[in-house]
């Protein structure tokens, strides 16, 4: 999933009850909160501010470059805004600038002298945002753009805001969209249940909770598809691709609006897309050049039951690799038209599902009755849709793609452009 530009510890903040006073922040986590406003407006460094393993993790020069980064985009620091405290370590502080009031989760050490351990941008309200404003930053991003807004309603989505909504780029993990549906059509066809238990009999790439387990340990098609989803557990969406069937969820990409699917076909699991991107330039070769019949043989037996350890993870953490060539391609109108299948023919599981992580910043979870949403990244690479219902009612989907095959795109630049997009359906 998303890469967090900044690391932070992340706060489970309750639900605060009715007639309680708010928390007033701690000394500690206020004073904490100025200094990185003083950071902000360059009257203090980060050594002053950061543990060791923060910086170790975020070096200096990132760190500056994403304070210049938000002066550009919001203006001169003015002050902090306020502290909502999650305890006495920790909470989200909002800083006001000129053209916005930015929030941020902050978490400090307990001891003396409070250094900051975790800070992440979480959103930003602009000041008289409009969807103009967005379009006009996208555009002007590295690389090639597709997005959209659609409103949905009993016929076809109706565009009401896009920049080259039908060219089709990589989307990385978004493709799990497909395999969410062709699963939730099965069980309603009665193939399977949510609860059917499955053996973890594959793994794939590093990360997520799946590919810990031991191998043949018993987990629900409910609890893979719910990790595949909120997470992008890639060993959980192997083995749903598995059960599902590749054919099958190949022709729910057609059932679904993409205007392409044979681009897709035959459609790769995580695993393979891992070994296909690192393969040797004589094995790619020979990939690039065979046809779908022939892609499919060395599927089932070049590519067949590889060890996952034998992929250089690190190479997926520097420059693009082959992005236009292996991945998963749509465009930003295939994906609201995807969307818009989920909200019609999915079922009330798969619905959930896709709402676990709404993929908005805290302060903007609640602002919608409902947000489902899936992304994906990797150099080069980023993707975030969503189907949101707004509080009046109304359904939309926001889809935004952003590719770049020389460098590297700026993840978090379009993860706080999305929540514009999206705070601005209100």
């Amino acid at each position: 999933m998303l890469k967090r530009l900044l690391v932070v510890l992340l706060v489970m903040v309750a639900a605060p009850v009715l007639a309680q006073p708010q928390p007033v922040a701690s000394p500690a986590l206020r004073g904490a909160a100025e200094r990185v406003v003083a950071l902000l407006r360059g009257e203090a460094q980060p050594a002053a501010i950061f543990t060791p393993a923060f910086r170790a993790q975020v070096p200096e020069a990132q760190i500056q470059g994403v304070i210049a980064q938000f002066t550009a985009q919001y203006g001169a620091v003015q002050g902090l805004q306020g502290v909502d405290p999650a305890s006495a370590e920790a909470g989200v502080i909002h800083i006001r600038y000129e053209r916005a009031i930015v929030h941020m989760q902050l978490a400090i050490e307990p001891a003396p002298p409070h250094l900051v351990q975790g800070l992440q941008l979480t959103g930003a309200d602009m000041a008289g945002d409009t969807m103009e404003a967005v379009l006009a930053e996208l555009g002007a991003l590295p690389g090639q753009v597709s997005f959209a807004v659609a409103r949905l309603g009993d016929g076809a989505p109706v565009l009401t805001s896009s920049l080259g909504p039908d060219r089709a780029l990589a989307i990385g993990s978004t493709y799990k969209l497909f395999i969410l549906a062709e699963l939730s059509r099965q069980v309603q066809a009665g193939q399977r249940r949510w609860s059917d238990v499955v053996a973890v009999d594959r793994r794939s790439l590093a990360g997520g909770i799946v590919g810990g387990l031991p191998q043949g340990a018993p987990v629900t098609l409910h609890t893979l598809a719910s990790l595949m989803i909120s997470i992008s557990d890639n060993s959980a969406t192997d083995i749903l691709l598995h059960v599902a069937g590749r054919e099958n969820v190949e022709r729910m990409m057609a059932t679904m609006g993409v205007r392409d699917p044979a681009r897709n076909r035959p459609l790769l699991s995580t695993l393979e897309l891992g070994l296909l991107k690192t393969a040797p330039a004589i094995s790619f070769a020979l990939w690039q050049q065979a046809d779908e019949a022939t892609r499919r043989q060395l599927l089932a037996n070049e590519y067949a039951a590889r060890d996952p350890s034998r992929i250089n993870i690190a190479l997926f953490a520097g420059n693009p690799i082959r992005i236009d060539s292996v991945e998963w391609f749509a465009s930003a109108s295939d994906l609201t038209r995807v969307m818009d299948w989920l909200r019609r023919h999915a079922d009330e599981s798969a619905r959930a599902i896709l709402a676990i992580n709404p993929g908005l910043p805290p302060q903007q979870r609640g602002s919608h009755a409902y947000a489902g949403f899936k992304g994906g990244s990797e150099p080069g690479v980023a993707n975030l849709t969503y189907l949101v219902r707004t509080r009046a009612g109304g359904w939309y989907a926001v889809s935004l793609g952003w590719n770049n095959p020389a460098a590297p795109v700026d993840e978090n630049r379009l993860a706080g452009l999305a929540a514009r997009a999206v705070m601005l359906l209100r």
